[in-house]
């Protein structure tokens, strides 16, 4: 099962550490829905995700390169690893939460949580707390 990154930065990762530890997460996403929805359909998520996302966290806004055609990882990274650790961790969360609401919403929050298995960690509530009605 994955560590969530508010674990780590409790126990004391640095915002580099978290950052790496956030973009694996989502090579680990993208390997495991590419096959069903392909590398195109995994970044369009993932970018509504970081879009709904800023509303909580405005520095996630970042230029989206017309050379990398999914997601852009590196500049992910080197937006989280700018930030305090707890920041990334909020941060990182509030987009996994964003994007597996986006998933649920299109498939089904039991086929969702199936297909993203031990990559998924729930909040403490059972639930995404997201509006991805904007």
């Amino acid at each position: 099962m994955v560590v969530p990154l508010d674990i780590r930065s409790r126990d004391g990762a640095n915002s580099a550490r978290l950052a790496d530890a956030a973009v694996s997460q989502w090579r680990a996403i993208d390997a495991a829905l590419a096959p069903i929805i392909g590398n195109l359909g995994v970044a369009a998520l993932y970018h509504r995700s970081l879009f709904l996302s800023k509303k909580a966290h405005p520095w996630l806004d970042h230029e989206r390169s017309p050379d990398v055609p999914g997601m852009d990882l590196p500049a992910l990274r080197a937006l989280l690893a700018g930030r305090d650790p707890a920041e990334v961790s909020e941060a990182s969360a509030t987009l996994l939460r964003t994007f597996m609401g986006l998933l649920a919403s299109l498939v089904g929050a039991p086929l969702a949580e199936r297909l993203l298995g031990p990559l998924w960690i729930p909040s403490p509530a059972g639930t995404s707390g997201q509006d991805t009605s904007s």
